[in-house]
């Protein structure tokens, strides 16, 4: 199922826009070709191209490259309902993966894994929820139907945005049966039936995936995976289906295993952990439950880069399960081990990497993973904190320079990261890594009397505003008493006084429609009514099909899933150790619970990203000070009320592909300061800002080389046609890696050969180095002109409206709308044809590297006015707008001179002020306004500049930012 966000003909907002999801995801960014028209589309049969004669260390300079992709947007849902967008950012692709919750309320864990060739191409690009791992192992779901760069290929071909799966329900079924089978699924519309062989061809709706999922997956349990491969028991469909691939594409079960002509040895791998929780995988009770398949890869030898999955697998012990084996036969070499499962530690879900980097085969082998040995990735801070959401990366490549990664994307309260000690890599790079996004603790809990007990609270995974979901927060700090309101029915609550208090209760699986698993809303809503200042639950489940179930933390509330009145009361978790302590303790008397809260977006948060080179080190903690953080003072402009997010991704040296994580739940008209680090003069920062719904997503690329204090003011008005400033600490950090293939923006008012492209952004004076995204004007606001005459547009297929030139030296004048009729411009500059492919440092040719390239001289304004959080300055009052004059093309003529006017009311009448230089463009003007009944309201800018070669810009923009009235 495959969307688009722009059509071969971009819209007629003509904005490129760069969205990305606002969901507790993250990303992973990877490099795409330049805008390769003329490619093939990436096919997942494609051979893997020979191994070519590089080292690792020139493929880690190479970009990942996704063959024929062009588009700027690609959004692909998979079968499960699960969003994957490819965004364009010059030559790479952004990648967001946004798990959908589950009928059952549980949110799948999303792998991407990626598979890189030594010529820097990508030979695979698939992301697996975890509750379809099973069934892409055993071969009941196709694995074509997850592979993310073949799906997007199909909307480069232009085809159906629906998606084309067949399903098997049996052999030889009539057409009645095969009717009624269908019936009972969501979204899906019947394309052809074949009786003989007892499949449905359908059509899908992406809209109506996450529907289908449920009625062909409807439950999502862990173990289905151990049970597979343990058991050899294939796991299950809905509805009696029994196999779904895409029509008129299956491929084979399995891939076979590469034969060397070497004898073969026979790999056995342990892998045990005795000190977790014992909880049901499946049909087994064990404390290790594997998640994501065992493969060894060869990463040297004769057959680098072959993966080898097991052909066995068992359970040493019972009741619980502490030790499995997989056994595998392979060729001598020097191998990679991977694998993932999970375990429970007082009934919160921990991700365990069972990732052996390097070891040796030359005979038959033994290699034990002792989980009990494994260390959690974790990270301290200088202020308190909790991690809001994390993601895990691995990265190796192989002695030929081949390699991959995979990325591990979870969600609030769930990131919990785990590996086992290694020795060193020999062969290759190797990296272990976490990006974390931590921020002031969202409740603090912890009983002052009858003696002091620190308490573990949790707040529901999806804790960010979302309208009509909202989950209410405790606010503020306040002492209250404990009371045992049981399971929270009119009976418990008569026997107790809740008023201002807070209350213990059980889930009730049995009176309220929330679940085995969920608090339900009544209950809540009784609590509220009761006078309950909050509610502190106990994970037992009582009631329903099993008395009594001990729930994974955290518990979710039922009106995520059910629509309902949502209860204006704060909840918060604890684990059941926890619980009976506090029990006893109300045996015994009264009970007081210190509170402390916020209901809002934290003061501080820490975005960093930390990385573990070479091995998986016996300590996988990382400590990190004020010295080793740039202390950012993050502003978000704009008053819309959706939630937006941040997001955040980095790149190592050698690593060519990078998870990312988003700060979700923020909103417009907010501040508060980012701590980015440990600060690195090697690694490339990436920061993406996505308000919902809106036309000023805004990114940067930088390096954070050194600690100290700075500011992000993201999408500050105005915003202006323009050029960003990106950081030439970038191309001094990891040199010729972020050029050429590796640059972030597209040439604003380039010229290719002999066409003219008035491609551009739109620019903040606040914030110069933002990119707000490819801006194109719309066909009927622009016009340009030689000699007085007005010349004729041309068109590309991507970039929109075009004029083709004279090679020769020649004036022009270029006029400007933008879409939303508020500012105009005009410039009047020169342009050549270029002599060589020269477009300013860190950005892309608009048709890739097919004709040389360079940007015109044109000059450009960008405006800082000093406004508040919702862009309004204080009238009347004095203030002050800062202009910078500039161009794009480096050595260009120096700035002359710039003029400033203003109007208070909407453009009528118009006042200069006196401007003042600062050096390099830069000048700065004072001016008075009035009192706000005697405006409209705004501010509106007239301004223009001249550069010592005759190149001018004027530019008005109509009601350029508010007024506010002082209070």
């Amino acid at each position: 199922m495959i969307r688009s966000r722009s059509s071969s003909r971009p819209r007629r907002e003509h904005r490129l826009r760069l969205r990305l999801f606002a969901s507790a995801a993250a990303i992973l960014t990877v490099v795409g070709t330049p805008a390769a028209a003329a490619a093939r589309p990436y096919e997942p049969t494609d051979p893997v191209p020979a191994p070519a004669k590089a080292t690792a260390a020139e493929a880690g300079l190479r970009a990942v490259s996704l063959p024929g992709l062009t588009r700027s947007t690609y959004t692909v849902t998979l079968i499960t309902g699960d969003e994957v967008t490819l965004t364009r950012d010059g030559d790479r692709y952004t990648v967001t993966a946004s798990p959908t919750r589950r009928a059952d309320g549980t949110h799948p864990t999303i792998d991407v894994k990626v598979g890189i060739a030594p010529d820097g191409t990508t030979t695979r690009l698939q992301a697996l929820p975890s509750d379809a791992q099973a069934l892409v192992a055993s071969g009941v779901i196709d694995q074509k139907i997850f592979d993310v760069a073949w799906l997007a290929a199909h909307l480069e071909r232009g085809e159906d945005t629906s998606f084309a799966v067949t399903v098997k329900y049996g052999d030889r079924l009539d057409t009645a049966t095969l009717d009624k089978r269908v019936a009972d699924l969501s979204g899906v519309t019947t394309a052809a039936k074949r009786p003989d062989l007892g499949t449905v061809d359908l059509r899908i709706d992406p809209r109506r995936a996450a529907a289908f999922w449920t009625a062909i997956k409807p439950h999502s349990k862990v173990g289905e995976l151990s049970n597979y491969l343990f058991d050899g028991a294939t796991p299950k469909l809905g509805g009696d289906a029994v196999a779904i691939w895409p029509t008129g594409l299956r491929s084979v079960k399995a891939t076979p295993q590469t034969d060397t002509g070497q004898p073969k040895y026979r790999v056995t791998q342990l892998i045990k952990r005795k000190s977790a929780d014992a909880n049901y995988c499946g049909a087994r009770i064990m404390t290790l439950c594997p998640t994501g398949g065992f493969t060894l890869v060869q990463v040297a030898g004769s057959a680098v880069g072959s993966a080898y999955d097991s052909i066995s697998a068992r359970c040493l012990d019972e009741d619980p399960c502490t030790t499995f084996e997989a056994t595998y036969e392979v060729p001598p070499g020097t191998y990679e081990a991977g694998g993932h499962a999970v375990f429970w530690i007082d009934h919160r879900e921990q991700h365990i990497n069972l990732e052996l980097p390097e070891f040796q085969v030359a005979g038959d082998t033994t290699i034990t993973l002792d989980g009990d040995t494994a260390q959690q990735l974790t990270v301290g801070t200088p202020r308190p904190t909790e991690v809001f959401i994390g993601s895990r990366t691995t990265f190796r490549t192989f002695a030929n320079g081949g390699g991959g990664a995979t990325l591990s994307f979870t969600w609030y309260g769930n990131s919990r990261f785990w590996a086992i000690p290694s020795p060193p890599v020999t062969a290759g790079t190797f990296h272990l890594g976490v990006n974390w996004v931590l921020g002031k603790p969202m409740v603090t809990m912890a009983v002052t009397a009858p003696k002091r007990v620190a308490l573990t609270p949790t707040l529901a995974a999806d804790w960010y505003k979302r309208p009509g979901h909202e989950v209410i927060r405790f606010s503020g700090r306040q002492t209250l008493k404990l009371v045992d309101g049981g399971r929270g029915r009119d009976a418990d609550l008569r026997q107790i006084d809740a008023r201002g208090k807070l209350l213990l209760l059980q889930i009730d699986a049995d009176k309220d429609v929330g679940g085995q698993c969920r608090v339900g809303g009544e209950q809540l809503a009784r609590a509220r009514a009761a006078g309950a200042a909050g509610v502190l639950l106990d994970p037992v489940s009582t009631g329903g099909p099993w008395e009594t179930t001990t729930c994974h933390l955290p518990v979710q509330p039922d009106w995520w899933y059910n629509p309902q009145d949502v209860p204006d009361i704060p909840y918060a978790t604890i684990p059941p150790s926890e619980v009976e302590n506090l029990r006893g303790l109300l045996r015994r008397g009264t009970v007081k619970i210190d509170v402390s809260g916020y209901d809002s977006v934290s003061p501080y948060v820490y975005t960093l990203h930390t990385y573990h080179e070479g091995r998986i080190p016996t300590s996988l903690h990382t400590e990190v000070t004020d010295r080793q953080l740039a202390k950012v003072d993050t502003v978000l402009h704009g008053t819309e009320a959706e939630p937006a997010s941040l997001v955040y991704s980095a790149f190592r040296p050698n690593e060519t592909v990078a998870a990312g994580v988003p700060y979700n739940g923020i909103t417009d008209s907010v501040q508060f300061t980012t701590y980015r680090g440990p600060v690195s003069p090697d690694l490339v920062r990436n920061q993406f800002y996505a308000p919902s719904g809106s036309q000023r997503e805004a990114r940067t690329v930088d390096v954070t080389d050194r600690a100290g204090a700075a500011t992000a003011r993201w999408g500050a008005r105005p915003l202006v046609p323009g050029a960003p400033e990106l950081a030439p600490r970038v191309f001094q950090s990891q040199p010729g890696k972020w050029e050429g293939d590796w640059s972030t923006e597209l040439c604003a008012f380039c010229r290719q050969g002999n066409t003219f492209y008035p491609i551009t952004f739109l620019v903040s004076g606040a914030s110069p180095e933002q990119a707000m995204g490819v801006y194109m004007f719309e066909p009927e606001k622009l016009r340009m002109y030689a000699d007085g005459k007005e010349l004729p547009q041309a068109n590309s297929p991507w970039w929109g409206a075009t004029y083709e030139l004279p090679a020769e030296p020649r004036r022009y004048r270029l006029t400007a709308g933008n879409a939303d009729g508020k500012t105009t411009t005009e410039w009047n500059f020169t342009s050549t044809a270029p002599t060589g492919n020269e477009p300013p440092k860190g950005f892309l040719c608009p048709e890739g590297s097919g004709a040389p390239c360079h940007a015109d001289p044109l000059l450009f304004l960008r405006y800082d006015v000093g406004a508040d959080l919702t862009d309004a300055v204080a009238a009347p009052g004095r203030h002050q707008i800062k202009v910078a004059a500039y161009h794009q093309v480096p050595n260009a003529p120096a700035v002359k001179s710039v003029t400033l006017s203003i109007s208070t009311d909407g453009g009528v009448t118009w006042r200069q002020l006196s401007t003042t230089a600062k050096g390099g463009g830069n000048y700065i003007a004072s001016y008075q306004v009035p009192r706000l009944a005697e405006t409209t309201g705004t501010v509106s800018i007239r301004a223009s500049a001249a550069d010592a070669a005759g190149n001018t810009i004027e530019q008005t923009i109509v009601d350029a930012f508010t007024l506010t009235g002082r209070r």
